[in-house]
């Protein structure tokens, strides 16, 4: 039993003083981007805009297993806000429907969903008609690129070259930010870039004193993809796809006040962040209003799922019933 806990202990110490040496280390790098010795900026987001219309597009998917094969409902929600004047508009829901046989296993399965409902996002996004487009996500999505998606990632990056979205990324699986800090000579390489921004966030806020809206930016993707060296290994899709569809993308982490989460912001020009205060809400990982709503309004039911299921098992088993919706 001491030699478990000796193991035990020497774990312990071993990770505490990992994590002193990289509190020192995020410590300095607040204090280095504090003195302008980093080509990054933190600041307050001043939120000073004027009259306009903004929309925000979610989706959301369910695989239902039906034996031999599955169905897939997906969903996209568009909904849209008019500032400066109280509005009540319609959000446009739109739903799409697709049976995938069980044979091409359940990875397969959830990617063809994935698919199909970033498709009904796209589809909403290139008819959305407002002056600021909030997406939930990266505008590179799935952010890899696959020859068989080919046509989709095209109609996808020609809709955002057109649209000029604001991707609202609340999930670091890819890391940006500590790959350009290595870039720069740091070593952030063995921690999550969730713990790296939500500590360096914390100590940057103690010198401006604020608890209003802050950002630190812009990182130009060019400046991480275009060397084609060092890249990380979670990175090499994410960077096929990019220099692939030719998009030019800026990033920035925003942080709505101090008891809200900290998200990437991609866009295709540095800025925007002004809409994003507006229209937030605190605490809240959506960040926005309208993204809040789009995600709760775009979210498959599993009520909803089943009264499809029963829909679809009902006419499938029924010639006679397809006669009879046909007079409609």
């Amino acid at each position: 039993m001491s030699d478990v806990i000796d193991k035990i202990k020497k774990l312990a110490i071993d990770e505490r003083e990992k994590a002193n040496k990289l509190k020192a280390d995020i410590l300095l790098l607040s204090e280095e981007i504090r003195r302008g010795k980093i080509d990054l900026t933190f600041e307050e987001v001043k939120g000073t805009v004027g009259e306009h219309i903004a929309c925000a597009i979610d989706g959301g998917k369910l695989e239902v297993d039906l034996g031999d094969s599955y169905l897939i409902i997906a969903k996209a929600v568009s909904v849209i806000g008019k500032y400066g004047e109280i509005k009540e508009i319609p959000p446009t829901i739109v739903r799409d429907f697709k049976i995938v046989s069980d044979y091409y296993g359940e990875d397969e399965v959830k990617k063809r969903s994935i698919i199909l409902m970033l498709t009904l996002e796209t589809n909403l996004l290139s008819q959305a008609n407002c002056d600021k487009i909030f997406i939930d996500g990266p505008l590179i999505d799935p952010p890899v690129y696959d020859e068989e998606l080919e046509e989709y990632f095209l109609v996808r990056s020609n809709v955002i070259k057109r649209k000029e979205p604001i991707g609202i990324v609340k999930r670091f699986s890819h890391r940006l930010l500590i790959n350009y800090l290595n870039d720069m000579g740091y070593d952030f390489s063995n921690i999550r870039e969730s713990y790296l921004v939500t500590i360096l966030f914390s100590e940057l806020r103690k010198s401006l004193k604020s608890k209003e809206a802050v950002a630190l930016g812009w990182i130009n993707w060019d400046e991480i993809f275009k060397k084609k060296s060092n890249i990380f290994k979670d990175l090499e899709g994410l960077s096929r796809a990019y220099l692939k569809l030719g998009l030019k993308i800026y990033s920035s982490y925003f942080q709505l006040s101090p008891i809200s989460p900290v998200v990437r912001i991609d866009t295709l020009l540095p800025s925007g962040l002004d809409f994003i205060k507006i229209w937030g809400i605190e605490g809240e990982k959506e960040v926005t209003i309208l993204n809040k709503i789009a995600d709760s309004l775009a979210k498959v039911r599993s009520e909803e799922a089943n009264s499809y299921v029963s829909l679809f098992r009902m006419l499938r088993g029924n010639e006679d019933f397809f006669s009879y919706l046909s007079k409609f």
